[in-house]
C-alpha cells in the first residue's frame, strides 16, 4: 500500500453550482430512456432507480413517478453509482469519469470535480464499484481502491491502495464488521481495526487471494461471494454457505439478503432459509426486498415489482420511455417524432446494433422490440410528409422497412424489391427522401443506381453509372439526401462528393471542386435552404453552394466556404468541425449538429451564431451530436446523441395559411432577460414592421416560414426604449393583413 493523498492538496477545492433558470429549463424536454436500473436504493416510501445518465423517483404509495435528469442540471454523463443520504437529503452521484454531482433538497446541482480531475488515477478507474456509509461517510469502492467521502464537508478525505501483481488492486466492495474495516479485492479479502491508520499497510491482513465480486453486512453476519459461492466471513476466515450453478453478480441487504445473478435473484432470510426465486428471462443489475415486494432493477424493463413468494405475478414500474439511449437518427413532423438507434456513421453497419424504433406521439411513447422484426443499424428515417402515420427507415444491414399506424407493414429487400444484396453483408440502404409527388427516393451502398418506390408500389431506376464506377469494393457510400423545390434529387457520397439528378431532363451530373477533405472528396450532410443554397458538410468542416441548379448547364460551380470575421480576423466558418447534420428551419436559420462541439444555430448566411449548446451549458448529454429533427409544425428541435435524446422548444415554425393566430413571446420582454422576442404564427413571406407608438420603424424583415425573431433593437444598432411597440403585417398585395403589440421593459 502506497501513501494516501488528500484531492483537496492537489487540486483548489471547486464546488459549483448547476442550475437552469425557469426559462431555459422549460425549454428543454426529457426524453431519455429509463429502462435500464443498474442500483436501487429503497427508503420507507420511495424507491431511487438509477438509469444510466438519469435517475426516477418511485413512490410505493401512490404510484407516482419522478424524473431527474440533464434537463434538471445533472451532466448526463454515464454514472457508475449513487447514494441517497435522507438526513441530509441530498442525493450523491458519482460519474464514471470521475465527477461528483450532489443534488439537494431544492434540487440544485452542486459539482465536485477533483477526483475528475486528478491526473494520478487513469480515467478508466475512477469508477465506483460499490458504496458504503460509516460514520457520515462514504466509502468508495473502485477500480483504484478506497476513498473516503465526507458528507459534512462535501470533500475527499484519505485513499487506500492496495498492490497487486499488475499494480493497484480493483477493490469490489467495502463493509464495516465488529469495529474492522473489510475490503474485498480481485485479489483477496483484507481487513483492519477501523480505528487503525488505516493508510498504512502494516495495519491491514490478508485472508486470501480470492477474486470477490460483492460484500454486505447482513443482520448479524458479513456475507461475501465468491465466483458461484456465497461465503460468511464474520470470522474473518471464509466459511462456505452454498453454492449455485451461476456466477454471483452483486448482493443487496435490507430485510432479507437478496442474491443477484444476471437472470435470476435468490432472497434468504437470516437463517439463509430461501424465501423467493425470482426469473423472468431479463438481465438482472440489482434487486432488493421491501415490506413484502421484491423490486428488480432490469436492462430493458425498469424495475420489475412483484410480491415475494409470487414470482410470477409481477408489475413494470418505469417511466414512459423510448427504448434505448443509444439515439441515431431521427425525424420530426405535425408533433410526431420517430427514433431509431444505432452507432458511428462512417458507411458501415458494423458492429451491429440491435434494438428496435420508438415514436413519440402525443407525449407518450410508442416502442416497437427489436425482437418484433429483427432489423438492425436503422441509418435514416423518414415521415411521409403527406401521411404522418406511414414512415419509413433505411436499413444499412435488412432492407427499407415500411411502418403503418406504428406496426411494421413490410421490409422492402432483394425479394421484393430492386434493391440488391452486397454480398454476405445484406441489403444495405442509406440516404432516402420524398419528393413532392410523394415518391420515395433511394441510395443503396455499392450499387450505381438511385431508387424511387412509387405510391402503387411500383419502382423506377436511375441508372449512375456515367459518374460511379462498377461496384467493387472500394466504391462509394451515400450519405445525406435532399429533394428541392423543383424535385431535383441531391445526395452526399464519401468519394464523388455531391451527386444530382434532375427529374425533369433525366441528367445526373456530380461536383466536389471546393470541398477540402484529407481524401475523399465526401459529404456527410446537406440541406437546401430558402434562399436556394446548398450547405454542406464533413468530417472536416462546411462549404455552401450558390445556385445548385447550375450544374445542370455544364455551369462552372464550386463549393465555397463561409467567411466570417472573429476578433479582426477572417476566419472560415466551422473549419475543422467533423459535421453530422445540417438542417434548416422555418426561419431559415441552420441547425448544425457536430461530433465532439455539440449544436450550432446559426442565423440565414451564418455570421452570426444564435445558439451553442453543448453538455456543459445545456441538457445536451454529449457533445458527441449525429442528428437533429426540426418540426415545423411547432418549432421543437430533437437532438440524438448516444446517450439519449433531447428535444428544445424552439421557435422558427413554417408558414401558414392564414395569420388568425399571430403572436408575440415572451410578452412583456425583459431586455435584461430576454435576447429576442419571437412573432409566430405568420404566413410565409409576409413583411413585418415593428414601430414605436409614434410611428418611428425600428425593424423591417420578411419571414422565411412561420416566425421572425426581433433582437430588440433597432436595425441592430441599439436597445430599443421600454415602451410599447407593435408589430405590422402584411402580404404581398395587402390582402391580408395582422397586428400584434409587444411590450419592452428594461
Amino acid at each position: 500500500m502506497r501513501f494516501s493523498f488528500i484531492f483537496s492538496v492537489f487540486f483548489s477545492f471547486v464546488f459549483n453550482i448547476q442550475t437552469y433558470s425557469q426559462d431555459e429549463n422549460n425549454a428543454w424536454i426529457d426524453l431519455f430512456s429509463y429502462l435500464r436500473v443498474n442500483h436501487l436504493q429503497v427508503l420507507d416510501t420511495r424507491i431511487y432507480a438509477q438509469s444510466e445518465n438519469a435517475f426516477f423517483v418511485y413512490d410505493i404509495a401512490s404510484g407516482e413517478i419522478e424524473k431527474f435528469s440533464s434537463v434538471n442540471g445533472l451532466t448526463g454523463e454515464d454514472i457508475s453509482d449513487f447514494y441517497y443520504h435522507p438526513d441530509l437529503q441530498k442525493l450523491f452521484v458519482f460519474h464514471k469519469g470521475g465527477l461528483i454531482e450532489v443534488v439537494d433538497a431544492q434540487k440544485q446541482v452542486f459539482r465536485s470535480p477533483e477526483l475528475a480531475y486528478n491526473h494520478f488515477i487513469p480515467i478508466e478507474q475512477k469508477e465506483v464499484n460499490r458504496i458504503t456509509v460509516n460514520a457520515n461517510r462514504l466509502y468508495l469502492a473502485t477500480k483504484y481502491g478506497i476513498s473516503v467521502y465526507d458528507l459534512s464537508r462535501n470533500e475527499f478525505g484519505d485513499t487506500y491502495y492496495f498492490s497487486g501483481t499488475s499494480g493497484n488492486l480493483e477493490v469490489k466492495a467495502v463493509a464495516f464488521f465488529d469495529h474492522k474495516i473489510f475490503a474485498a479485492t480481485v485479489e483477496g479479502l483484507y481487513y483492519a481495526n477501523e480505528n487503525a491508520n488505516l493508510i498504512d499497510i502494516n495495519v491491514w491482513t490478508k485472508t486470501d487471494n480470492s477474486v470477490w465480486n460483492d460484500l454486505v453486512v447482513f443482520k448479524q453476519n458479513l456475507i461475501g461471494c465468491i465466483d458461484k459461492k456465497l461465503y460468511d466471513v464474520s470470522s474473518q476466515t471464509p466459511n462456505l454457505l452454498m453454492s449455485f450453478d451461476k456466477q454471483i453478480k452483486s448482493l443487496h441487504t435490507g430485510e432479507y439478503l437478496s442474491v443477484i445473478f444476471n437472470q435470476y435473484v435468490k432472497v434468504f432470510n437470516q437463517n439463509f432459509v430461501l424465501q423467493d426465486d425470482f426469473y423472468s428471462g431479463e438481465y438482472f443489475f440489482d434487486a432488493v426486498y421491501h415490506n413484502g415486494q421484491l423490486y428488480v432493477g432490469t436492462q430493458k424493463h425498469g424495475i420489475l415489482k412483484s410480491p415475494v413468494q409470487q414470482p410470477q405475478q409481477y408489475t413494470i414500474v418505469h417511466p414512459d420511455s423510448p427504448l434505448s439511449n443509444h439515439a441515431y437518427v431521427v425525424d420530426a413532423r405535425d408533433g410526431i417524432v420517430w427514433l431509431a438507434y444505432g452507432d458511428y456513421r462512417a458507411f458501415n453497419p458494423y458492429p451491429i446494433y440491435r434494438e428496435g424504433l420508438s415514436s413519440y406521439q402525443n407525449g407518450t411513447w410508442v416502442n416497437i422490440p427489436y425482437n418484433d422484426f429483427q432489423i438492425s443499424d436503422v441509418c435514416f428515417v423518414k415521415i411521409n410528409p403527406l401521411n404522418t402515420s406511414e414512415v419509413y427507415f433505411a436499413s444499412a444491414k435488412n432492407g427499407l422497412i415500411r411502418v403503418r399506424q406504428n406496426r411494421i407493414d413490410k421490409i422492402f429487400n432483394q425479394t421484393n424489391s430492386p434493391l440488391q444484396m452486397i454480398s454476405t453483408d445484406g441489403v444495405r440502404v442509406y440516404a432516402i427522401d420524398f419528393d413532392s409527388q410523394n415518391n420515395l427516393w433511394i441510395t443503396q451502398i455499392m450499387q450505381p443506381t438511385l431508387l424511387k418506390l412509387k405510391p402503387d408500389e411500383t419502382w423506377d431506376t436511375v441508372d449512375l453509372s456515367n459518374i460511379l464506377p462498377t461496384p467493387n469494393q472500394d466504391y462509394h457510400g451515400f450519405s445525406d439526401m435532399k429533394i428541392d423545390a423543383d424535385d431535383n434529387i441531391w445526395f452526399g457520397t464519401d468519394k464523388k462528393g455531391l451527386i444530382a439528378y434532375n427529374q425533369k431532363t433525366q441528367k445526373t451530373t456530380f461536383l466536389n471542386t471546393g470541398l477540402q477533405t484529407s481524401a475523399y472528396p465526401i459529404i456527410q450532410t446537406l440541406d437546401i435552404d430558402k434562399e436556394n443554397v446548398l450547405w454542406a458538410g464533413n468530417r472536416e468542416g462546411l462549404r455552401v453552394l450558390n445556385d445548385p441548379q447550375q450544374i445542370f448547364n455544364n455551369n462552372q460551380q464550386e463549393f465555397k466556404p463561409i467567411k466570417v470575421v472573429f476578433d479582426d480576423v477572417v476566419q472560415l466558418l466551422m473549419e475543422g468541425q467533423n459535421i453530422t447534420r445540417i438542417r434548416v428551419d422555418g426561419s431559415n436559420n441552420k441547425w448544425i449538429t457536430t461530433l465532439g462541439s455539440g449544436v450550432y444555430y446559426f442565423n440565414e448566411d451564418g455570421t452570426q451564431t444564435i445558439y451553442h449548446f453543448t453538455k456543459e451549458n445545456s441538457p445536451l448529454p454529449s457533445n458527441d451530436v449525429y442528428d437533429v429533427a426540426v418540426d415545423g409544425s411547432n418549432g421543437t428541435v430533437y437532438f440524438a446523441t448516444l446517450k439519449g435524446l433531447v428535444g428544445y422548444k424552439g421557435f422558427a415554425t413554417e408558414g401558414g395559411d392564414n395569420m388568425d393566430d399571430v403572436y408575440a413571446f415572451p410578452n412583456p420582454a425583459n431586455e435584461k432577460q430576454h435576447d429576442f422576442v419571437t412573432i409566430r404564427g405568420l404566413i410565409e413571406g409576409v413583411n413585418v414592421k415593428i414601430v414605436d407608438v409614434e410611428g418611428n420603424l425600428v425593424y423591417e424583415t420578411t419571414s422565411k416560414g412561420g416566425s421572425i425573431q426581433w433582437d430588440l433593437t433597432a436595425f441592430g444598432r441599439y436597445k430599443v426604449a421600454s415602451g410599447v411597440y407593435i408589430a405590422l403585417i402584411t402580404n404581398d398585395d395587402g390582402s391580408k393583413t395582422q397586428t400584434t403589440k409587444i411590450l419592452v421593459i428594461k
